[in-house]
């Protein structure tokens, strides 16, 4: 078998916030079908790590890699530059983001939803961006929803259409921040479904999630972060079931008893 590639790469990264520094030389590499689960209490920077990787926060210090390319910088004789947005645009391309909230467009329907920046961004032909938006509504269930708009679809459903519009830009990596968190429980249990799914296909995903016992399923690796740093990082059953920083197992008895 070959090598797995590096998808994701992040090297020293840090982010301040004023004088508050948030990320604190973070590195981290994610190979291809790798499913990285990111765990750490409120505030401990894990969302803002994932939104730096495309770019929607800038970073102070470090490099941040997505399929070889650097995100959001140029390298120019050994000191990186803030890219042209032009270029971060495209870069972005490669990474889908799912949000805590939808951000779904009101005012087009849930077909519109999902193809309207392959259309735009990538240029594509409508009526194949039609026919993959339609094979991606069947593949998280609301084959049937194409018509409706968001107003109308309940909040799981919101949140499948979204992971559905993230998927149809082809993405070689999937961020999910806390996607189950705005949903009322009986909601959460139909949006996990269609991220194992997305796992069991070998999709690179990594997720900001405190849902554990999914993490526990669906990684391959569990990184928990406290105060901006990586403190743990290791194999589901390691990680839960012997945790070796003090950290981890104060995150654990808490969110676990």
């Amino acid at each position: 078998m070959e090598p797995s590639k590096t998808l994701v790469s992040a090297e020293g990264v840090e982010k301040w916030f004023g004088r508050r520094k948030i990320l604190d030389r973070i590195d981290l590499s994610v190979t291809s079908g790798e499913v990285v689960v990111l765990i750490g209490s409120s505030g401990s920077g894990k969302t803002t790590f994932l939104r730096c990787i495309n770019h929607l926060e800038k970073i102070e210090a470090g490099r941040i890699t997505v399929n070889g390319f650097l995100i959001g910088y140029r390298d120019r004789r050994g000191r990186l530059v803030e890219d042209r947005e032009a270029n971060i645009a495209r870069q972005r391309r490669d990474v889908g983001m799912v949000f805590q909230r939808f951000n779904l467009f009101a005012n087009l329907n849930v077909l519109d939803n999902i193809s309207i920046a392959p259309i735009r961004v990538r240029g594509e032909p409508r009526d194949a961006a039609i026919i993959r938006a339609r094979a991606l509504l069947a593949r998280v269930g609301l084959a049937d929803k194409e018509a409706a708009y968001p107003a109308s679809l309940s909040g799981g459903q919101q949140q499948r259409v979204a992971i559905a519009r993230a998927l149809a830009m082809q993405p070689a990596v999937m961020l999910f921040d806390e996607p189950t968190s705005a949903l009322d429980p009986e909601m959460v249990g139909e949006v996990l479904a269609v991220m194992r799914d997305l796992a069991n296909e070998g999709m690179t995903m990594i997720i900001v999630t405190h849902e554990m016992g999914f993490a526990r399923q669906v990684a391959h690796r569990i990184v928990v972060m406290d105060a901006g740093r990586i403190v743990e990082s290791g194999l589901p059953d390691q990680v839960f079931g012997d945790p070796q920083h003090s950290k981890t197992r104060a995150l654990l008895k808490a969110v676990l008893h």
